[in-house]
């Protein structure tokens, strides 16, 4: 980000991320799954680039609406970390792009080898410290009931968009997805769904302002290269 791009562009950001996910659930069929995630960010000039740093504020998955409803409780939302990286914000044709790669991360387990599908493996974590293995969401379903399960993910997230005049906004992709449930509060709901990203469906949109849940104080680092 040069200084002309800083001045332009630095500062507080409220980014609101859609994702939705194609998912199979045993016995109920196929599914579509929206999950809608608010994130405070700021956006300072880095070494050679620009750096954002973000955490997440909420994340609400349909709405509450639907056949399968799913609510992801606020320790799990605690317990996503604080991220930095480097952005790509150029002025190209008479507009301004935008583009940042997330990186991965993991939730519920260390990120070592494949994903654990054991609960007693030991790379997996309590990561919400709620007493059960990896990452509590709360479930509730028709013929299943209701319930929690207990996830373990890994997932990158790429978004690339143009400024409008407003904000920046356009697509979203995930090249990783992956999310393995390791046990449930109900024998029923163990048998967590297959999930498939529908990048066609998802979108950003990056506005200025303070997000819901405040700014981020202190100093951004960038992620280190790989």
């Amino acid at each position: 980000m040069t200084p002309d791009v800083a001045a332009e562009f630095a500062g507080d950001w409220t980014l609101e991320i859609v994702v939705v996910t194609r998912a199979h659930v045993p016995v109920l069929g196929d599914f579509l799954a929206r999950s809608r995630s608010e994130l405070a960010v700021r956006l300072d000039a880095g070494a050679g680039s620009g750096v954002q740093t973000q955490r997440v504020c909420s994340t609400t998955i349909n709405e509450g609406q639907g056949i399968v409803r799913t609510e992801i409780p606020p320790a799990f939302i605690a317990a996503l970390p604080v991220v930095s990286f480097p952005v790509d914000i150029a002025e190209r044709d008479g507009s301004w792009s935008y583009a940042a790669d997330f990186g991965r991360q993991v939730l519920g387990w260390d990120g070592l080898g494949g994903i654990p599908s054991d609960p007693l493996d030991p790379r997996v974590r309590d990561d919400d410290g709620d007493g059960h293995p990896g990452l509590t969401v709360r479930v509730e379903a028709p013929l299943v009931g209701a319930g929690a399960v207990y996830v373990v993910q890994a997932g990158r997230t790429t978004v690339s968009g143009t400024w409008d005049g407003t904000a920046f906004a356009g697509a979203v992709d995930i090249p990783e997805l992956a999310q393995s449930v390791i046990g449930a509060s109900t024998r029923m709901l163990a048998n967590g769904p297959t999930v498939h990203p529908a990048a066609d469906l998802s979108s950003f949109r990056m506005t200025r302002g303070v997000a819901s849940c405040g700014p981020i104080p202190g100093t951004p680092h960038p992620r280190p290269p790989g």
